[in-house]
């Protein structure tokens, strides 16, 4: 699966840059395009698909709300993020009406916008969805922002097989070339260019396992991993 394209649009272009800057390290996941116009917005809509669009309500003299409009013209499948500094129930009414993904208050961390891309990524891949290229690291990080629980399966060039189980956000269990839990991770986070699928994890966490923090996990991981190199 290629990269998910995502328009960002706000009419301050200071803001825009901080974004592009915090968006740099997960350029493997998104591609980015930002304008602060609805105009601009609506030009590229029609001529690209475009996987989701983050937007402020308050534009240039202009709505988000008339952008969501346009995104449903063009691309009925586009998810759609909004932000604001006034979020009144009867905005929020309004849009979620219209079929918004999210709305989240202004001003937001970073952290709590990647949260929100992990959700709307996590709904997809309730049926199994192949990510080819996204770098597996990359993939864990955003799903334990998510607390999600899925399945990732992860298959080398030789065909060799492992699997990591993730529930709300914590590692429960990985196996991969005779290697458990944290050293199966490492083993691989250390292959070239593995197929990834994912699939709705179906196991509940069983009473007698204490489920690591994805984050620490993938920490610990890494390290064994330069260890190694």
């Amino acid at each position: 699966m290629s990269r998910k394209n995502i328009l960002i649009v706000d009419r301050d272009k200071d803001f825009l840059l901080e974004l592009r800057e915090a968006f740099i390290p997960f350029n493997n996941v998104y591609q980015l395009a930002f304008v602060s116009t609805l105009a601009k917005a609506q030009e590229i809509l029609r001529k690209f698909t475009v996987h989701t669009v983050i937007a402020n309500v308050q534009l240039s003299g202009e709505s988000g709300l008339e952008l969501l409009l346009s995104v449903r013209r063009w691309h009925a499948e586009t998810h759609i993020v909004l932000y604001s500094d006034e979020l009144t129930e009867e905005l929020k009414r309004s849009a979620y009406h219209s079929g918004v993904s999210a709305i989240i208050p202004y001003p937001f961390k970073f952290e709590e916008l990647l949260k929100v891309l992990a959700n709307i990524l996590a709904k997809e891949s309730g049926s199994t969805t192949t990510l080819d290229t996204i770098p597996l690291a990359d993939l864990l990080q955003l799903i334990g922002m998510g607390n999600h629980s899925t399945d990732v399966i992860v298959i080398n060039a030789k065909r060799e097989r492992g699997i990591i189980r993730i529930r709300k956000g914590n590692l429960l269990e990985a196996e991969a070339a005779g290697q458990q839990g944290v050293n199966a991770v490492t083993e691989m986070l250390s292959w070239e260019s593995p197929t990834i699928k994912t699939c709705k994890g179906g196991q509940s966490i069983p009473l007698s396992v204490d489920p690591v923090p994805l984050h620490d996990a993938l920490i610990q991981a890494a390290a064994r991993l330069d260890e190694k190199s």
